[in-house]
């Protein structure tokens, strides 16, 4: 099983991310909407674009209890390799090697929305990794036991 192996496979949050020892200290210490990251952080508005700026005070970086995936972690990773394993083309071929960061929404459903890839130049491999990732069922993260809009990020290694 050549064509890709999960050296990481964890969920981060993307804007507490560690970039530096320097920037340890921004990150949140409890429930956290974008909106108050970026107000506490302004540096780090550029980060969450990819989300429409009326969304940010409902969606959350930090939270009492995270998501998680209904199957497991280790059912996301075969159907993973089984979408990489199954790809006629050389798309996975050619990201061989490569870290992707899929970042995304958990809505208060459990469902993913806003997904996108910090790939340069996406390709079927890619697409296809995305419908995978699209497919996966989630618990709704809570904050004071409600369900909330949750920022996520999944680190995958081809």
């Amino acid at each position: 099983m050549k064509q890709l192996i999960l050296l990481t496979f964890s969920f981060i949050l993307f804007g507490t991310a560690c970039k530096s020892t320097e920037t340890s200290s921004t990150k949140p210490s409890g429930p956290t909407t974008v909106a108050q990251f970026i107000e506490q952080n302004p540096e780090s508005a550029e980060n969450y674009t990819w989300i429409d700026e009326d969304e940010h005070s409902n969606t959350w970086v930090m939270v009492d209890e995270f998501p998680r995936i209904i199957n497991g972690m280790k059912d996301l990773q075969a159907r993973i390799s089984r979408t990489v394993r199954n790809n006629p083309s050389e798309d996975c071929e050619q990201l061989k090697g490569e870290r992707v960061l899929y970042q995304f929404v958990i809505n208060e459903n459990g469902l993913i929305s806003n997904l996108r890839s910090h790939l340069d130049e996406p390709n079927a491999c890619s697409d296809l990794m995305e419908i995978t990732i699209r497919s996966t069922q989630y618990t709704s993260g809570k904050v004071n036991g409600e369900p909330v809009r949750v920022v996520m990020g999944l680190p995958v290694k081809f």
